[in-house]
């Protein structure tokens, strides 16, 4: 074995290559060469939410650039205007970041450098692997490789919230950064009404409010940003992951124009891969295939059948949300890591979310076709329904 074990894959139990992928499917192949078709009902982490290989999402067939220090392609500034334009944000400006942690890093350094202070961060929240990402992180901290004495230093600059806390300490923060919807937590949405309070209070009091939609963009949940959607006026909004359909590790930090008086002296935030052409013309394909497709329709198609098909009603299902077309749920007294390899051996891919790994997320791409979404969503059922089963005896 030559390739590090530092990674997830152990939650499968077994294995296996990559040898293909198209739309919902991937082919994997075991240690022996065996090949086997699997749908896959987690998208990459989000990475993917309009299909694997999308023939309509092929921005390399013929490349005019790759990458030159300091100078963007066109598709650059054009994709900026169609992502600020959908945003309905005038007056914001858009910075390209390589993948979400640095998009991350660089929303809490405009924090720090617009009002002096702590960060906050929500109990139940992932921001990233880098070291300041991870400082206001909360779950799985303690199984990233950077949790070190180091990542100590940066905790005492941030504060720690729980999603309905009211007694919040304004006057001692300088950045609020929350998801909208909890990714690595299972896919659990904050309590709308008070996220939007909470935002404006933020806002009230000077707090630079960073909305990390890295993962629950896109269409992800529904929308392409959830906060907008919720009418919430963050300061930066960050997206990531199906911004460029997992076709390059590119990241948008979108921030308040105005922002930038607080900020005096000549910054510079470039990194070698920030202006390849590769991430903006992958940005600009998929910003065209939004406008071609219908992602708003597609959401509710997936949405209405998981509603017809998912077994609700089973009586050891906990703390479900069913979030457009994305499900999560826990099931009381069976492990999430026991329900994905069942899934697993029938040619499902789930994963798990939560602390402990407790909670199933079932997330397929939007272009699934039909007939696959409902064979895998009673794939699921059956074997939850077994495990019921089994978990009464």
């Amino acid at each position: 074995m030559t390739l590090s074990v530092f990674d997830e894959k152990s939650i499968y139990g077994a294995d296996y290559y990559l040898a293909g992928s198209k739309n919902e499917f991937l082919i994997l192949e075991d240690r022996e060469g065996r090949r086997k078709h699997y749908i896959d009902c987690m998208s990459a982490y989000a990475s993917v939410n309009f299909g694997h290989c999308n023939p309509d999402i092929a921005p390399f067939r013929e490349l005019r650039s790759d990458i030159a220090a300091c100078f963007y392609p066109k598709e650059a500034e054009q994709y900026a205007q169609w992502l600020l334009g959908k945003l309905k944000a005038p007056g914001y400006e858009l910075l390209f970041q390589v993948g979400g942690s640095m998009a991350v890093s660089t929303a809490l350094s405009i924090g720090q450098r617009v009002r002096e202070g702590k960060i906050a961060y929500l109990k139940g929240s992932f921001h990233g692997l880098g070291l300041d990402a991870l400082a206001v992180t909360n779950v799985h901290k303690n199984f990233a490789l950077q949790q070190t004495s180091l990542l100590g230093e940066l905790e005492k600059h941030c504060i720690e919230i729980e999603p309905g806390q009211t007694d919040i300490p304004w006057e001692t923060i300088s950045t609020f950064i929350y998801e909208p919807v909890q990714g690595a937590n299972g896919y659990i949405p904050l309590p709308e009404k008070w996220l939007t309070d909470t935002a404006a209070e933020a806002r009230r009091h000077g707090v630079v409010v960073v909305s990390d939609e890295i993962q629950c963009g896109f269409y992800r949940h529904g929308h392409l940003s959830v906060s907008c959607h919720l009418g919430i006026e963050a300061d930066v909004y960050l997206f990531s992951k199906s911004m460029t359909n997992g076709l390059y590790p590119f990241s948008a930090v979108v921030y308040r124009g105005s922002l930038k008086e607080s900020i005096p002296g000549s910054l510079f935030l470039a990194h070698t891969f920030q202006t390849s052409s590769l991430g903006c013309f992958a940005a600009m394909a998929v910003a065209e295939y939004i406008d071609a497709s219908r992602p708003e329709e597609l959401c509710g198609e997936i949405e209405a059948l998981i509603r017809e098909h998912f077994p609700f009603e089973l009586p050891l299902l906990r703390d479900v949300h069913l979030t457009g077309p994305t499900l999560s749920f826990e099931v009381e007294g069976v492990s999430g890591k026991s329900i994905v390899q069942q899934c697993l051996e029938r040619g499902i891919l789930i994963f798990t979310g939560g602390p402990a790994g407790q909670r199933i997320r079932f997330a397929p791409p939007l272009t699934i076709e039909k007939t696959n979404l409902v064979y895998a969503i009673k794939q699921l059922a059956d074997v939850l329904t077994h495990a019921g089963a089994v978990h009464t005896l």
